[in-house]
């Protein structure tokens, strides 16, 4: 009897030193990855697609902040090999080094012209990167395609980054919150670290406990809600999206390796009056609207060729210079229908012409073809 004790002590000890060992492993990769270059560069791309630096009262932290995060994070997902584990925390910390400046925002542009977005650019940030980053991933025996297939969806590991929520959104949101200079959100509602600790690398559907689910989500409403109803924060999101349009024959795919500031320093190069405009906040909203108070075309104003499209137009025939009027259409939240998304036409100092026009325009709907 007292060697059957011996041994199942002896197999504890030796599981506890392997998983000591294991998370010794992976924080030393995130470690590593930390001081790559595809990581440090996040240091000056915002967590908020639209940065705090322009005045919008957004959250002030980084999207190496969040990025290390969430590779944090990756510790407490329970079960699987050494190599899951490893595969985890480089995805984990690697899931936003393809966000060009002003993430989101510049992923239409990034996709016409890369073909992929933000989320399917690790391979071509690795490949962008002015130093080799990869030979940390080589050192720990994770492939970068295998990395990018998980953030792309299709890799058995994908529902632990694009899940609802995942590791990814979990820290985002509370995050968020958080770092609002004065917090008008208030605090979160839950931990990441209590959604993490329900995940496992083993289970295809993670079990999340019904009331933190619940949390996360009213506070997931809550930060998209405040986000797309700040006036300032949908003028910048308009117009520097706006400002991508325009430049867009000029842009090459460098671009996308650009942090905020280098890039914002192009557009108030060549759109002098849209980035001034945008500093003295002189642009003002003139229409916020839902798709179901609108023509039934509006929806055409979802595809990015259009959007550009009836931008010009309603320049043309106002008169007005190219870079001082923008148009966004967009969800408030991943729930609303679409009838509810939202659009959104921006001005420099107001031009009431202009409202009149674009419903003309969606009234017409030879004009989106």
């Amino acid at each position: 009897m007292p060697p059957l004790i011996s041994d199942a002590e002896n197999h504890l000890k030796a599981a506890a030193a392997q998983s000591a060992s294991r998370k010794k492993r992976r924080r030393a990769l995130l470690g590593h990855l930390s001081r790559t270059w595809v990581l440090q560069r996040l240091k000056h791309i915002n967590l908020s697609a639209v940065p705090s630096w322009l005045g919008a009262q957004v959250s002030t932290a980084s999207r190496f902040e969040h990025s290390m995060g969430v590779g944090r994070l990756s510790f407490l997902v329970s079960d699987g090999s050494e190599h899951d584990q490893l595969l985890l925390t480089a995805a984990a910390a690697l899931h936003d080094v393809g966000a060009g400046p002003f993430p989101h925002i510049s992923d239409e542009v990034m996709r016409e012209m890369l073909g992929f977005t933000h989320e399917g650019a690790v391979r071509f940030a690795f490949e962008n990167s002015p130093v080799r980053d990869s030979s940390v991933l080589d050192e720990y025996g994770i492939d970068v395609m295998e990395v990018s297939s998980i953030l792309d969806g299709g890799h058995r590991l994908s529902p632990l980054l694009r899940g609802f929520p995942d590791l990814d959104n979990a820290d985002n949101i509370r995050r968020f919150m958080m770092t609002i200079p004065g917090r008008p959100l208030g605090v979160a509602s839950y931990r990441p670290s209590e959604i993490a600790s329900c995940m496992s690398l083993e289970c295809e559907e993670q079990e999340i406990p019904v009331d933190l689910l619940k949390r996360w989500r009213g506070d997931y409403q809550k930060v998209y809600s405040y986000v797309w109803n700040d006036g300032f924060n949908m003028v910048c999101w308009t117009m520097l999206g706006r400002a991508l349009r325009i430049l867009r024959g000029d842009l090459t795919p460098r671009f996308f390796r650009l942090t905020n500031r280098e890039a914002f320093q192009i557009i108030r190069l060549r759109l002098p009056g849209l980035a001034k405009g945008l500093r003295k906040k002189e642009f003002k909203i003139l229409l916020d609207r839902e798709y179901s108070e609108l023509g039934g075309e509006a929806r055409r104003l979802s595809e990015s060729s259009n959007l550009g499209g009836i931008e010009d137009m309603l320049c043309e025939e106002t008169g007005l210079e190219n870079w001082s009027l923008g148009l966004t259409v967009d969800r408030p939240s991943i729930t609303e229908e679409s009838d509810h998304w939202r659009v959104y036409l921006v001005s420099h100092e107001g031009n009431d012409e202009s409202v009149a026009l674009l419903e003309d325009m969606l009234s017409g709907s030879e004009l989106l073809v």
